[in-house]
């Protein structure tokens, strides 16, 4: 029988709600990998490795299955969700447009704070990319991006959002290739640099493209064919 790849120390769980330290974890193995799309989820297994009773672990793949990230048959086997290439191609345009919203409430409020973290998450995605660190790479993106939704003010944006870039980051951890992908810092510097000039219009067109990127680099065929 496969085994599930699974750290096989992980550290303590001290929370006093155990279902929701299950819930967690679990999530955490499956959007950065650990558990992959399609991967079987067996409950006994699981409360193993967490150190807890299957009761917590079945609460909280109920609840990942309310996420959509678990899927659970009609004979109460559970897996991880699978991911498509279609999933990224309905997904990433309507990330980048819901951005594009949060950027435009979040101008008045991009102070200095904002951009030095934005600066700090795109040193820390150019280091990352430069070592080959996917994890880390995919985390410094998503904190830059959420610097700006972070600050729109809209609370129910931000929430969608959250909900959609769980699925990005599985999407972008699933189909992570060898594309070089520096470009999309370059995209961030000017992107910091038009936030800062307040010049909303050239901030726009940037994210554009640095979405558009994103979805060519996970799946090649939806690059533009080359004029001439």
């Amino acid at each position: 029988m496969r085994i599930m790849p699974i750290p096989s120390t992980p550290s303590a769980i001290t929370r006093t709600c155990l279902r929701d330290a299950a819930y967690e974890r679990l999530r955490d193995w499956i959007l950065d990998g650990t558990l992959a799309p399609e991967e079987p989820l067996r409950d006994e297994a699981l409360a193993e490795a967490l150190g807890m009773s299957r009761t917590p672990v079945r609460e909280a793949l109920q609840r990942l299955e309310d996420d959509g990230l678990v899927i659970t048959t009609a004979t109460r086997r559970s897996y991880v969700s699978p991911l498509s290439l279609q999933q990224a191609r309905d997904v990433f345009p309507m990330v980048a447009a819901l951005e594009a919203l949060a950027m435009r409430l979040a101008l008045p409020h991009m102070d200095v704070a904002a951009l030095d973290a934005m600066r700090t998450a795109n040193h820390q995605l150019a280091d990352a990319l430069h070592a080959g660190d996917a994890g880390v790479a995919l985390e410094a993106d998503l904190a830059l991006h959420g610097a700006i939704i972070a600050r729109s003010g809209n609370r129910e944006l931000v929430r969608v959002l959250d909900d959609l870039k769980c699925t990005v980051r599985r999407i972008e951890r699933a189909f992570w290739g060898a594309a070089d992908r520096t470009a999309s810092v370059r995209d961030h510097e000017e992107l910091i640099a038009a936030l800062g000039d307040r010049d909303l219009a050239a901030a726009e067109q940037v994210l554009a493209r640095n979405w558009e990127r994103g979805l060519t680099w996970i799946n090649p065929e939806h690059a533009e064919p080359a004029a001439g």
